[in-house]
């Protein structure tokens, strides 16, 4: 028996094992690229998380003329004897 000998597939291996592992890391690349990248589209940055407080959200608000001032001191009071 030839083993190896044949048909000249002694080194064909090493080619497939070769191109299966440049697919996986391409897959690799496009995963880790996918997952850090932000709502912005750019890989790596992080969009920063919203700090409102809850003054400044009733701020807002009565600067939009949702609630009237009467009420605006009234969440600050609350707010305050919260601390």
């Amino acid at each position: 028996m030839m083993y190896g000998q044949g048909f000249g597939w002694g080194w064909m291996w090493f080619g497939g094992i070769l191109l299966l592992l440049l697919i996986l890391a391409a897959l690799i690349v496009l995963i880790v690229r996918a997952s850090t990248a932000g709502s912005s589209g750019v890989p790596g940055q992080v969009p920063p998380a919203p700090t409102s407080s809850a003054r400044q959200i009733a701020e807002e608000r009565l600067a939009r003329g949702e609630i009237t001032p009467d009420e605006f001191r009234q969440i600050a009071r609350a707010l305050d004897e919260r601390l």
